[in-house]
């Protein structure tokens, strides 16, 4: 027998100790670090907590689906099709793979995150 489930609220999320983290590889501008904590772990699915400061860089999905919570911060992400998602408290991202886009992070953005890697559900 197990215990409980963690509980977390954005509280919890917006108060979480970060590790720092590899920042993003292919950046536009500024010096964007990122910093984060995985929460779960199990058969290619993985929880946590992604943070990153302000700049612009490039990102791309490969072989993973990805849900984003963002729970603080402010800028926009420029899908390939043109389209925009803006990045502020509140706002849900669901990526499949193959996604590529731009962050323009404009106040340090913090997301939960699911990331789903397993084989056939990446798509």
């Amino acid at each position: 027998m197990t215990g409980p489930a963690p509980h977390y609220d954005v509280d919890s999320i917006l108060d979480a100790t970060l590790t720092p983290s590899a920042g993003p590889a292919r950046v536009i501008s500024g010096e964007p670090t990122a910093a984060s904590r995985t929460l779960h772990r199990a058969d290619g699915v993985e929880i946590g907590i992604w943070e990153v400061t302000p700049g612009e860089f490039h990102s791309t999905k490969t072989g993973l689906t990805e849900f984003m919570h963002f729970v603080s911060g402010a800028g926009v992400i420029e899908h390939a099709d043109g389209t925009v998602t803006r990045i502020a408290p509140g706002a849900v991202l669901h990526v499949l793979d193959g996604w590529s886009g731009i962050w323009r992070v404009t106040e340090t953005a913090r997301k939960c995150y699911t990331v789903d890697r397993r084989p056939g559900m990446a798509g």
